[in-house]
Formats: structure tokens, sequence, C-alpha cells
């Protein structure tokens, strides 16, 4: 059995490593000069494998039910015995799994080592261009700096990502080449990245990091997020922002823009923020207003909201009057931005969006193309920071290169 697997990125190992176990002849067709690539920027350098709170619900698609499916088929167990079974310690933190030593590096290599180990054959600089069926099996033809080549397999999975990571959003083919084989798709948009806004404060606000509360209002409803916030001279990032880009992507996709709501003091309620700053007026009422916040916030945020409020840093406190010294504070607990953009695909660590998962089977062989499989990326399901795409690229590669090496499919 030939298999030939479209993609060289963290499906496409994964499911070349497991199909060559099962006996198979592996060649992959990488369009980059190397395998892996992308690989060595998960986690900030630190390759987050999976993370032991995994659950559906840590992910989204257009079809939820067919995400389950192929979710429930691998646990967090079966990734580990998959990476141990190939010589890599891992860790855990907090629930987030790394490998041992924090190098994304040691995962790429122990996965390059394996495929050596079993023969894979490993052709870079390969973009395939274009899939026909002949005489029952898969002609690939693509493109290299030498100019044309075609490939012949009885197999083919697709593993060839999404537009996360691209300069040019011309590099991308994996949709191309779904929808050449008659394949219905989401169209791609950037998840898991910054969000522009288009107020002029931001230039000021530009460095600060604080602890703070996300909440992104949309025709849905709204979706709030806790964690380490990032102000950029453009808008807001941190893992907080990055957990509701999607939604944000989605909503900006249909037009218009989008208002969010930072709330900087987000394990304190909104009375009891206020009987704090009562509490401040009486043993500082007589300090400026800048004195006043001073110790509360971030300076660089203490005076964008002051201006945002209208007023003057040097006014006295006392003279300000209570009403509007709340106003200040009750600012700080609910600041409005403007949501207009996010940043573009090459930014992006996923896409939401791709392959719909209601045209393929629990095995991932698509309906009507018998010997077709997908994986990764380029599948539509996107999950939350903390390794749930790294255990989706795992998890479907593995499910693919296994199934592409077996008998006849015959569920849907």
């Amino acid at each position: 059995m030939k298999v030939g697997i479209i993609g060289g990125g963290a499906a496409g190992m994964a499911a070349a490593v497991t199909a060559a176990k099962c006996g198979a002849d592996v060649v992959i067709l990488e369009k980059n000069e190397r395998v892996g690539k992308k690989l060595l920027a998960t986690g900030n350098g630190k390759c987050n494998l999976s993370n032991l709170a995994l659950s559906p619900d840590c992910y989204h698609s257009e079809d939820p039910a067919c995400l389950k499916a192929v979710l429930s088929q691998m646990g967090v167990q079966d990734i580990l015995d998959f990476f141990h079974g190939l010589g890599l310690m891992t860790k855990e933190k907090n629930g987030w799994l790394y490998p041992a030593c924090e190098q994304a590096s040691a995962v790429l290599d122990v996965l390059r080592f394996a495929l050596e180990r079993l023969g894979v054959g490993i052709l870079t600089e390969q973009r395939a261009v274009r899939i026909e069926r002949r005489d029952g099996r898969f002609l690939v033809h693509s493109q290299n700096g030498n100019g044309h080549s075609r490939h012949e397999f009885d197999k083919i999975i697709l593993a060839c990502g999404s537009k996360a990571g691209l300069s040019r959003e011309s590099e991308e083919n994996g949709i191309t080449l779904a929808k050449q084989l008659g394949l219905k798709t989401e169209p791609f948009l950037p998840a898991l990245v910054q969000l522009i806004c288009r107020e002029r404060f931001f230039k000021a606000l530009a460095g600060v990091r604080v602890n703070a509360a996300v909440t992104l209002e949309t025709k849905g409803g709204t979706i709030r997020e806790t964690g380490e916030l990032q102000l950029t001279d453009r808008g807001i990032s941190g893992i907080p922002v990055f957990q509701l880009s999607r939604y944000a992507s989605k909503a900006l996709a249909r037009g218009g823009e989008l208002r969010a709501w930072l709330d900087f003091f987000p394990s304190l309620k909104e009375e009891e923020w206020e009987a704090q700053l009562l509490s401040r007026m009486r043993t500082l009422g007589t300090e400026s207003a800048e004195r006043f916040f001073t110790g509360t916030l971030h300076k660089k945020i203490i005076g964008v909201a002051l201006k945002e409020g209208g007023i003057s840093p040097s006014e006295n406190i006392a003279r300000l009057g209570r009403e509007k010294a709340l106003a200040v504070g009750r600012l700080c607990k609910r600041f409005p931005v403007t949501v207009t953009g996010t940043n573009p695909f090459s930014q992006a660590q996923v896409c939401a969006g791709g392959v719909r998962l209601d045209q393929l089977s629990a095995r991932l062989e698509a309906g009507g193309q018998k010997g077709l499989y997908l994986a990764g990326e380029l599948l539509d399901a996107d999950g939350r920071c903390g390794g749930y795409n790294l255990h989706w690229a795992w998890t479907t590669g593995i499910i693919a290169g296994r199934a592409a090496c077996e008998g006849e499919e015959t569920d849907k």
C-alpha cells in the first residue's frame, strides 16, 4: 500500500509515522524546505503538546457532533503513549503538557528520527497543485523549483494546514485541493490572534501587561475571558484575547465593528471596588486625581482613564467630587474599546474554518472519495490556547494514518 501525505506538519508527520508502522510505503510531499517548520514556534518554542483538561467543549466547529466523534477515539494518554513510544519524555504544568526539556525542537526531532527509521520518503519544496483519480489510484501533481512532478498513490492524506502563519495567503492550497476533490469548506478566518481597536489612546498604552477580563459583545451574545491582557499600540492581545478572537473574526466577517469591555479588576465585584474607592477618598481625599489613583493600576492606564473621564491629573479629588471620582473608577471596571479587525493570518496561531467534518467518516475518510483522508488544521475545528490544537493535529493524523492502512470503510 503506497500512501501519500500532502503536508509535513504536525498532523502529516503523525499520520506518516502511524501509517509506516502499519506497514505502508509512505511518502510526504512538503511545500517548505523542511518538515515541521511551524511546530518549532508552538508554545513559545516549548511545544504545548496537549492538555489534561481535554474536552470537546474546548473546540469549535460547524459540526460539533462530528468533532466529538473524532476526539472520542483518542485521549490524552493515547497521545502521550504515542510520543513516549518515540522516546520523548514529557512533563505537566497546571494541566498543560510539554516535552520534559521544554523544547519544541525535541518534539520535531523525535518525529523526524521516527520517519527516518521507518523509511518514510520526504520530498520537500513540493507544492501539490492538483489531484486526480486514475484507475482507482491518486495522481498528485506538484510544483518545485525545477518544474512539475507527478506522484502516484493508492491512498492520500491531506494534511496541508490552513492559512495561519502564512505571510502570503496565496501560499495556502489545502482548501483548493479539497475543493478540487468535491469537498465543501468553511472560509478560513484568523483565530488565536490579536485584535485591532479603533481608539487612538492605545499608542499611550503600548507595552502594558495586566491581569484583566475581556468581554466581547456579538449578536450571538457576550463572551468573557480572563487572564494576562497585553495592550499594544494597535489594540489588545494576550491569552484572553486569543480565546475570544475566533468569535471576533466570525462577527467581523459578517460586517461592522464590535464592542469589547475591559475589566482591570476582574476579581472584584463592582460594589467591592466602589467600596475601596470610597475608603481611599476618606484617606486620600485631598490629593490630586493622579495621586489618588496611583497604586491601583499601571500609571499608563490611570492616565488614559482620567483623560477618557474628562479629568485633569492635577485636579483635586475633593473639588472633583465623589460622583466624578467614582465614574473614573467605574470606567476601570468597564472600559469600552471598539474592535475593528484582527491581525493578519501571518500572526494567527490557527484558523477557524476549513473542510466540513460532516463529509467525513469517523475515521476521516471523505464520503464518496474512497482512499482520501484528511487531518489537522485543514479541517473545520479550532481549539482554545493550551495544547488543544496540537492535540487535534496528533489525533487526526494518527486516526487518518491508521485508517489509510486498514481495509474498506463502510461507516459515514
